[in-house]
């Protein structure tokens, strides 16, 4: 067994923009010298991710997580240091030419979880039911249907497309002879379980469509029927530890670069209408999992682009639903918002199978609906506008709608409709909405970590501007602030230079003192290790060498800190007697409230002799340099 040698990982690091890797999970936007973002490892509504190219750091202001390229691909993808080396080399083109094991001993390795042997089970099935579709006399009558709905073999093979048998053990039978565990297939959803105890294969006469996370890893299968009618047109794996629709977008982790590149996310009900929109060349669709757009959906969304194009079937189902969807996107999250419909209520599948990629392209792009317009058609259903108490109710709706608009010219654009549909003048619908409307003050925007202050990050309160919030590391109470500036701007210098990690060290053996805040405490301990080791200052592969998450995050909220770089031993000088009158007047403290408790009691000799070191340590202080 052999470790990924140090060197290899350096030039691995070096060869790769974090910013670049990030950039493919979250939407990141210039702000300053670095990029900010929606942290992808909580929900927000208001950027407080923040990426250092000249860093090659990220950082959370919101939830404090932080560290390289590889801790990222860790926490985003579950991955362990040697599987987020392999990843980041293969994204550099770099070989490596190393024999890695399962046993690996190279920070962050973990073994295989549950979860891990689940997708790897769903892997080899996948395989099993492409084949049975593309090269058995058994899968003929499914793979015909697919051609004859109009899909190549090529659609077939990319998406990979599959048949299950009608048979109860076809897939049991082949994980048996291939000594997978069936509890944890059964688990997995792959298999079930009969009231007799019996296992048996969960889908049945159905093709099978693979379904795959936002990671790219295969957690499940949407089986439909394609010859009977007996049963559910689509069933979907059941929810299992690697299974919950509420957090899926099929076609997601293959979309998600066309996403960026696009800069919108084309919104689909299908499994055909995805792949009906790659054969058009519009690889940015995706689709809920016969479900409605969720909460986690859109936060997946948000992490790419700020703008959907809501694509669904035409039918009533559809149309509603394309309002329910886009209410939540466009004016719960405030995306960009645009709908398409297609002629004659047709799905999209149909569609361009019928008309071909060119007139949806045509559609697609000129003669999308804005959301207001969208909506204003959606308020005329089930109205009959020849009829006054009808007519009236729906201008009353529009205006509402038109009045929520922040740009004049498009207000001015949908009352010229509004005025020439009903044959109103400009004036009376300009009167009636401004007593339709309220208008309500906004908060102002805010993008990008605060300029000064690490730890904190604005949120909102009323109607007023940001009013910053505490979200860093939870801080002893009674630290005073200016011992705690000091323990972060000593750790932040010896990070970044070896002979300053000296110079500070000797000062703080010297005044006998050392850091309160247990996670800069522990971080020093690491740094004694790390240069003992005969490091020079390298805060990356400092972070490759922490185990510790919180460790970890210490040091990329530290390297986004904008310090003097020209500083003297003077200066480390006043931060350590900082440090040391920090300490004084906590001990006071304490010894304040045991001398209230011994006067409480009344035990006077206690009571003196805790006065005394009282008035003692505060001379002390008073002759502390400040």
């Amino acid at each position: 067994m052999q470790r990924i040698p140090e060197e290899k990982i350096d030039e691995i690091r070096s060869q790769v923009d974090i910013v670049d890797v990030v950039g493919n999970y979250v939407q990141l936007k210039k702000q300053g010298r670095n990029y900010t973002g929606l942290c992808p490892f909580h929900g927000e509504k208001t950027p407080s991710f923040s990426v250092s190219p000249e860093k090659q750091i990220f950082h959370c202001f919101g939830c404090g997580k932080g560290g390289n390229v590889f801790s990222f691909l860790m926490q985003i993808d579950g991955l362990s240091f040697v599987e987020s080396v392999k990843k980041v080399a293969d994204l550099a083109h770099i070989p490596l030419d190393v024999a890695i094991s399962q046993g690996d001993s190279s920070p962050g390795n973990k073994p295989d979880s549950q979860e891990s042997k689940m997708i790897e089970i769903h892997q080899l099935a996948s395989k099993l039911y492409h084949y049975l579709l593309m090269e058995t006399e058994e899968g003929q009558e499914a793979l015909q249907y697919l051609l004859d709905r109009g899909m190549s073999e090529q659609e077939l093979d990319h998406f990979e497309i599959g048949f299950a048998p009608a048979h109860a053990s076809t897939v049991t039978t082949f994980l048996k002879k291939r000594e997978v565990d069936l509890a944890l297939a059964v688990e997995s959803g792959l298999l079930t379980e009969r009231d007799d105890g019996e296992v048996v294969d969960r889908f049945r006469n159905r093709i099978m469509f693979p379904i795959k996370n936002d990671r790219g890893q295969l957690v499940g299968f949407s089986g439909r029927l394609f010859n009977q009618e007996d049963g559910p047109k689509y069933l979907n794996s059941p929810e299992t530890p690697i299974f919950n629709k509420r957090n899926i977008l099929y076609h997601f982790s293959d979309a998600r670069q066309e996403i960026r590149k696009k800069e919108e996310i084309l919104l689909l009900e299908g499994y055909m209408d995805v792949i009906s929109s790659v054969s058009a060349t519009f690889s940015n669709g995706v689709a809920s999992m016969g479900t409605s757009l969720t909460e986690e959906h859109v936060q997946m969304i948000r992490r790419v682009t700020n703008r959907a194009i809501i694509c669904y079937d035409g039918d009533r189902a559809g149309i509603e639903a394309s309002f329910k969807a886009g209410t939540m996107l466009a004016e719960q999250h405030r995306l960009e918002v645009f709908v398409l419909q297609l002629p004659n209520g047709k799905d999209p599948d149909d569609f361009i199978r019928s008309e071909g990629a060119e007139k949806f392209a045509a559609i697609y792009t000129h003669q999308r609906l804005t959301w207001t317009a969208f909506k204003l058609q959606f308020f005329k259903r089930n109205r009959n506008l020849q009829n006054e108490t009808d007519k009236i109710a729906y201008l009353g709706e529009a205006l509402a709608e038109i009045g929520k608009l922040d740009q004049a010219v498009e207000r001015e654009l949908y009352l010229k409709q509004l005025g020439s549909e009903f044959d109103l003048s400009m004036e009376a619908l300009k009167q009636q909405l401004q007593q339709t409307v309220v208008v309500k003050p906004k908060p102002h925007d805010y993008g990008g970590p605060p300029p000064e202050s690490y730890g904190e990050y604005p949120s909102y309160e009323g109607d007023g501007g940001p009013v910053y919030e505490q979200f860093s590391f939870a801080q002893p109470s009674g630290v005073p602030s200016a011992g705690l500036t000091s323990e972060k701007r000593l750790l932040k210098y010896m990070l970044e230079d070896r002979d300053a990690f000296i110079q500070i060290r000797n000062l703080l053996e010297e005044h006998q003192t050392d850091f309160y805040h247990d996670n800069y405490k522990a971080l020093y301990t690491h740094l004694i290790g790390f240069y003992a080791s005969g490091n020079d200052a390298n805060p990356l592969a400092l972070m490759d060498q922490l185990k510790d998450d919180m460790a970890r995050n210490l040091v990329s909220e530290l390297e986004m800190m904008t310090v003097n770089a020209d500083v003297s031993i003077e200066e480390y000088q006043d931060y350590v007697q900082s440090l040391t009158k920090s300490s004084i007047e906590r001990d006071i403290k304490e010894k304040e409230q045991a001398l209230l408790t011994a006067t409480q009691q009344g035990d006077i000799p206690a009571a003196l002799e805790l006065a005394r070191t009282i008035t003692t340590m505060r001379a002390t202080m008073k002759n502390t340099p400040n």
